[in-house]
């Protein structure tokens, strides 16, 4: 690696130097990762890193990582990579015998000498705001080769889908930005509530901000730009900037009226990374790889990172699909609204695929943003659930991994995540006694700060 790297811990770069070494013995390895944004993108930097490294791989991306999984994975394998899980499975993976590296983001429980463990968290580094998994696969891929460095597109698609970048980067995201910037492959672009393209189908179609009115109701966008003095079939690049501060203004007020907080607006207006040979910025190429993760064509989000030319235009009609019915629920959200218990807020969801978005928005947007928000969604005789937080909240003292981690347990469930994002799956007839057990536990997590 080039002059910038003692920015990164040394624990962290011994261990990726080993995993090299480890990974130019084998001819054969398995990929395994997360099904969602950071995971399709850990997989293609992953995937791209191999293919040019002449390995021959078999990636499959999951919803979450089960001891069966990991029996089946490592059967007869020659060399496994996790990428953005693991972490929570070391008991499993050593008992498997299996060479295994873990690139993982996600607080452990303890540390391994039996695997390959790297995880920020190890080094001090906080995995759920400064280093993404795709970022951690990024240290990897340009370690094997210096020419990985043309990959980064796809590794802040997953930093841009783990929402690492909307307090700013910082730790080994912002070190990538910098070495990055330095190679003339990102830009830093000014922040804009004003969406891209055609206004009115931005408006109408984006799912964040959302607003009551204007997101999925064609005449409420075209009502706010006549509002603003633009024309409704104006684009982004149509206007000067009286319309735009304008425009702006607006959204800022129509979100101030539906209670939204200024933390939350304040996280919206946030640096946007632009690639200008890729000719896509790193939120939008997020956007993409999310909704083939949600909607079950994983496989397709990992062609588009290998440059497949038909996988983005599938990829685009799959957002427009998502998009759909992600905004769909919200509006059954915002008539229906959610059920209060005592420190935390839930809604039944029945598209598990969806339930982290809308548990994310509707904590934002709709819910009481003095409790965590729960989504839960039916998954055969289990529940899946998933929850949000905010900062805020973790300045109280709330831990949603440890939170969901001990309530789920206590039903007979397993769970873990990041402290402010969590999921867990539990028992169906055991739904109940786990809302009491996580509601307890929240109230608890609560008054031990304010010991």
């Amino acid at each position: 690696m080039e002059p910038g790297t003692e920015q990164i811990p040394d624990k962290l770069l011994s261990r990726i130097s080993i995993a090299k070494q480890e990974l130019e013995h084998c001819s054969d390895v398995r990929v395994i990762s997360h099904y969602d944004a950071d995971g399709i993108s850990s997989a293609g930097v992953l995937c791209n890193a191999l293919l040019r490294a002449d390995k021959r791989f078999h990636a499959t991306l999951i919803k979450s990582l089960t001891e069966e999984v990991v029996a089946e994975a490592t059967k007869d394998c020659e060399f496994l990579i996790l990428s953005d899980m693991g972490s929570a499975h070391l008991d499993e993976l050593e008992r498997s015998g299996c060479k295994t590296i873990v690139l993982d983001h996600h607080a452990p429980l303890r540390d391994s000498e039996k695997i390959i463990h790297i995880n920020p968290h190890l080094a001090g580094i906080d995995g759920m705001t400064s280093a993404s998994a795709s970022a951690m696969c990024m240290l990897f891929a340009i370690h094997l080769d210096e020419e990985n460095w043309d990959l980064l597109p796809i590794a802040f698609a997953g930093i841009s889908g783990d929402r690492q970048a909307i307090r700013g980067l910082s730790g080994i995201n912002k070190w990538l930005f910098e070495e990055g910037t330095k190679r003339g492959i990102v830009k830093a672009m000014p922040a804009s509530l004003v969406p891209s393209g055609p206004l009115a189908d931005g408006l109408c179609n984006s799912i964040e901000p959302y607003i009551r009115g204007i997101n999925s109701n064609p005449e409420g966008a075209r009502g706010l730009l006549e509002e603003a003095g633009i024309p409704v079939d104006a684009t982004s690049t149509d206007i000067d900037d009286a319309q735009r501060v304008r425009l702006s203004s607006l959204l800022v007020l129509r979100m101030v009226e539906q209670g939204v907080p200024l933390s939350t607006i304040e996280e919206l207006i946030h640096e946007r990374y632009y690639f200008p040979k890729r000719k896509i910025e790193a939120g939008d190429l997020a956007s993409l790889l999310n909704a083939c993760g949600r909607s079950d064509k994983e496989g397709m989000g990992v062609a588009l990172t290998l440059g497949d030319p038909e996988a983005m235009a599938e990829a685009q009609r799959l957002r427009k699909e998502y998009t759909s019915e992600v905004l769909a629920g919200l509006d059954r959200i915002a008539q229906k609204g959610v059920t209060q218990l005592e420190n935390i807020q839930y809604f039944h969801n029945d598209g598990m695929g969806l339930s982290g978005i809308l548990c994310g928005v509707t904590m934002q947007y709709l819910g009481d943003r003095d409790k965590p928000t729960i989504a839960l969604s039916p998954s055969g005789d289990k529940v899946k659930i998933s929850s949000r937080g905010t900062f805020e909240l973790l300045d109280e003292g709330i831990d949603l991994a440890e939170a969901l981690r001990e309530s789920a347990a206590a039903v007979s469930g397993t769970g873990g995540g990041h402290r402010i994002a969590a999921g867990a799956m539990v028992p169906k007839e055991r739904e109940e006694d786990f809302l009491n057990e996580l509601d307890c536990k929240i109230g608890e997590q609560k008054a031990q700060k304010k010991v």
